[in-house]
């Protein structure tokens, strides 16, 4: 089983140093993953954007990066994942709370999660779909590491969208752009590591994580308002 979110810890074979030129900046890996026999519905592009002190930079990259995959942008579905009710789980919701008010060309969408409402998060974002009809849908997660050093460290990027809990081994309904009948893009953030202690896996969270989510979730959404304008 697969323990990790991230790109560059399950294809870490797969991390290309481009160019300088072709470089977004210095803080950014491109990862792209094609081996479908080894990584199944996990191929496409990655971007790990590495959180440094430099806030602003951060942000940069996050609308940088997004603006890499040349998406139509005209009418923006933002649908943030998780459970507010655990911190570790609620990037998704916190990245929302600081986008800007929804418009007519965006609109923001908390799904939340089965174990609360009894429905899958996927048939929650086709129905929102339906109504909203946008051309790019941007979701933004929690993720696990399989490397406690990692938690709060990175920003992922990419077009393969997201299984929702998959880094912790369970199975909910895909969410690509192939189920969704709409191009999407995943965000998120390492806020969980899942380690192996004494032959058992574990979920690990800092005690900072309260303050990690919430200024990663600032920098997520700051950078995401520079492809609203």
């Amino acid at each position: 089983m697969i323990n990790s979110d991230l790109a560059v810890e399950f294809a870490s074979d797969c991390v290309v140093e481009q160019p300088d030129e072709e470089k977004v900046n210095s803080l950014v890996k491109r990862v792209e993953v094609t081996d479908k026999s080894v990584f199944s519905d996990r191929c496409g592009i990655y971007y790990d954007i590495l959180v440094s002190e430099n806030v602003v930079e951060v942000e940069n990259s996050v609308a940088k990066c997004i603006l890499e995959y040349k998406y139509n942008r005209e009418k923006l579905l933002f649908v943030g994942l998780g459970n507010a009710k655990y911190i570790s789980d609620a990037l998704g919701e916190l990245v929302l709370d600081n986008l800007p008010e929804p418009h007519k060309k965006m609109a923001k969408f908390k799904p939340q999660v089965s174990k609360l409402t009894g429905i899958q998060s996927h048939d929650l974002i086709m129905a929102a779909k339906k109504i909203i009809k946008p051309t790019l849908i941007i979701a933004i997660d929690s993720l696990a590491t399989s490397d406690i050093s990692k938690v709060g460290k990175s920003i992922q990027i990419t077009n393969v969208g997201l299984a929702p809990a998959s880094g912790l081994g369970i199975a909910r309904k895909v969410l690509t752009a192939k189920n969704l009948g709409v191009p999407i893009l995943a965000i998120g953030v390492p806020l969980v590591a899942n380690v192996n202690i004494k032959g058992s896996n574990r979920l690990v969270i800092p005690i900072d994580i309260e303050d990690i989510a919430q200024n990663l979730a600032k920098a997520i959404a700051n950078g995401i308002t520079q492809i609203l304008n």
